[in-house]
């Protein structure tokens, strides 16, 4: 119960990031900053091998920022996107 939490926090930050970022600048900047939050992911999340080694720097990356996390803030940010793209909808 405690990941759903976790989840749902950093998913609503990421949410709210979205939305303000959004209302400062311009809508196209966030849906591009999702598409490249959503590909790092991606690749993220095939990066985090379960060796014992991290070879390239990519890897520690990866490692150090666990899929729950980066999935979670992807989530939010296209759910933040759509409630502002619905929002500047008039």
């Amino acid at each position: 119960m405690k990941y759903l939490y976790l989840f749902g926090g950093i998913a609503l930050v990421s949410v709210i990031g979205a939305v303000a970022l959004g209302r400062v600048t311009r809508v196209w900047l966030v849906f591009w900053l999702g598409v490249l939050a959503t590909i790092l992911a991606v690749i993220g999340f095939f990066l985090n091998k379960s060796d014992s080694v991290d070879d390239t720097f990519a890897e520690q990356l990866a490692v150090f920022i666990p899929p729950l996390i980066s999935f979670s803030i992807v989530i939010g940010w296209w759910v933040g996107y759509a409630i502002l793209r619905f929002i500047t909808r008039r």
